[in-house]
């Protein structure tokens, strides 16, 4: 049965607000929320069986036990300040369910002028935008990311020409979570509340932000219309219903399809 209010607080151990702000996207995924509510994740996996503890007591419990299941010599979980977007994919990597969430086909085509062509497919559970100005639209940076590129100083196995040839990145398929990694640091993502991306409708679920060596989340829950949420280690703030929230300093995107 749906809690009331699946909005909690988390507490912030040695530099854990990296830890806390992925963790405060993840649990909004609806399938998450039902894994967890129904008791249906994995008992035998230690991830899974944190997460589990930390959402059914709404934080009060299961951090510390994240933090040794997930610890690695780059995410000192627990121990200092980390990437909430290394943990992301470090948790797609611990569960099978959310790999499959998020994961997506991709394809890298470099072509050359004298008709030469390369193809390259592969898979991914992110998808990097890299804004090249301060409030970039979201469509704009995907928009740029998919343009061909000219690769300066490859040589063409055919024509043995160099600079000539162009390299392309594609989405394949569109997974049901969309998750956007910001790679720049002096520009800033103009995001929406809806993304429509090859005809696929996604809406907006959390946005994870670092500034000034602290991380946070803004956060809604499904279906649409529901409030935005301010996520700051144990502090929460409830937007009004007529704002959404923008930050200048975003990292994650995460949004969900919905099927029309």
């Amino acid at each position: 049965m749906r809690r009331k209010n699946n909005m909690f607080g988390l507490n912030n151990f040695g530099g854990s607000c990296w830890v806390n702000a992925c963790l405060q996207g993840f649990y909004r995924l609806p399938e998450v929320i039902d894994r967890y509510m129904r008791e249906t994740h994995d008992k035998n996996n230690v991830v899974d069986a944190s997460l589990s503890k930390i959402w059914n007591s709404q934080g009060r419990d299961g951090l510390k036990d994240l933090f040794l299941a997930a610890r690695t010599a780059t995410m000192p979980a627990g121990q200092g300040i980390g990437d909430s977007n290394e943990l992301l994919i470090h948790l797609c990597e611990k569960l099978p369910f959310l790999d499959e969430l998020c994961r997506f086909k991709t394809a890298e085509q470099i072509k050359c002028p004298c008709g030469f062509s390369q193809l390259r497919e592969d898979t991914a559970t992110e998808y990097e935008l890299h804004p090249d100005k301060h409030n970039t639209p979201i469509t704009d940076a995907i928009t740029k990311a998919v343009q061909p590129e000219l690769l300066d100083g490859w040589k063409c196995d055919k024509c043995n020409e160099r600079g000539k040839a162009t390299k392309q990145v594609l989405i394949g398929s569109f997974p049901k979570a969309m998750v956007f990694r910001v790679t720049s640091q002096n520009s800033s993502l103009q995001y929406s509340s809806v993304l429509v991306v090859n005809s696929k409708k996604y809406y907006l679920l959390a946005v994870i932000s670092h500034t000034g060596g602290h991380w946070f989340t803004y956060a809604r829950e499904m279906p649409p219309g529901k409030p935005w949420f301010t996520l700051d280690d144990t502090r929460i703030r409830q937007h009004s219903a007529n704002e959404f929230p923008m930050s200048q300093m975003t990292k994650v995107l995460i949004y969900y399809r919905l099927e029309e």
